[in-house]
């Protein structure tokens, strides 16, 4: 019973063991990192170590970035920045910015429209509660300003990651979905009722002239 009691600490001993000195290897790899990239990058650097993402690695978003001197074709499009924070940031923050207008024209390739970068900053990332974040509430028209010209002060009111539904901030864009949804719905029957009553009414008048000859 003891000897079982024994084995049983020693295989959880060894798989803490193990645990500790992988999480070692990977900070150990993410600091290298760290350290390699800051030697050019200093500025980009400095942003990042205030950063929320601060104890991220370089290469944990720039995956393709390996070697020095950089391979070709390693900028970050639009659509690739939402696909890689999108691995972190999932459920009601990533399907709330796909289901909106800067969401749907990113995906579509568009160039212009804000992607999650644009309005969080790419690097220099900050809660909406630090003062200095590009999404706190004071700083949010100066943030849109970057695409919408003189942007009044009710940019701030709104609510982007919000969840179409028929309770919470989402409500009104939820009713004017539904509104649309049964508006197509209706003109569409009420279309190919008209195109039967006229197609009948056709059919009538050419049954009709037959009958006359």
């Amino acid at each position: 019973m003891i000897k079982k009691k024994v084995g049983a600490i020693g295989i959880k001993g060894f798989i803490f063991f193990s645990l500790f000195i992988l999480a070692l290897v990977l900070s150990g790899k993410t600091v290298l990192a760290q350290v390699n990239c800051n030697q050019c990058h200093t500025e980009v650097a400095n942003e990042l170590k205030n950063s929320v993402h601060s104890v991220q690695s370089c290469t944990g978003c720039h995956k393709d970035v390996t070697t020095y001197p950089h391979p070709e074709g390693v900028e970050v499009t639009k659509k690739e920045s939402v696909a890689i924070c999108n691995s972190c940031h999932t459920g009601r923050v990533a399907e709330s910015y796909q289901h909106s207008f800067h969401g749907k024209a990113v995906y579509l390739g568009s160039q212009k429209a804000a992607s999650c970068t644009d309005c969080h900053s790419s690097h220099r990332v900050l809660g909406e509660d630090n003062p200095n974040s590009q999404v706190a509430k004071a700083n949010i028209p100066q943030t849109c300003a970057q695409c919408h010209e003189n942007p009044s002060p009710g940019f701030a009111e709104g609510v982007e990651h919000f969840e179409l539904t028929s309770m919470g901030p989402g409500k009104p864009m939820y009713y004017t979905a539904k509104f649309f949804v049964w508006l197509t719905i209706t003109a569409m029957t009420l279309l190919v009722i008209h195109i039967e009553l006229q197609l009948y009414r056709d059919l009538r008048n050419i049954l009709a002239k037959r009958k006359q000859r």
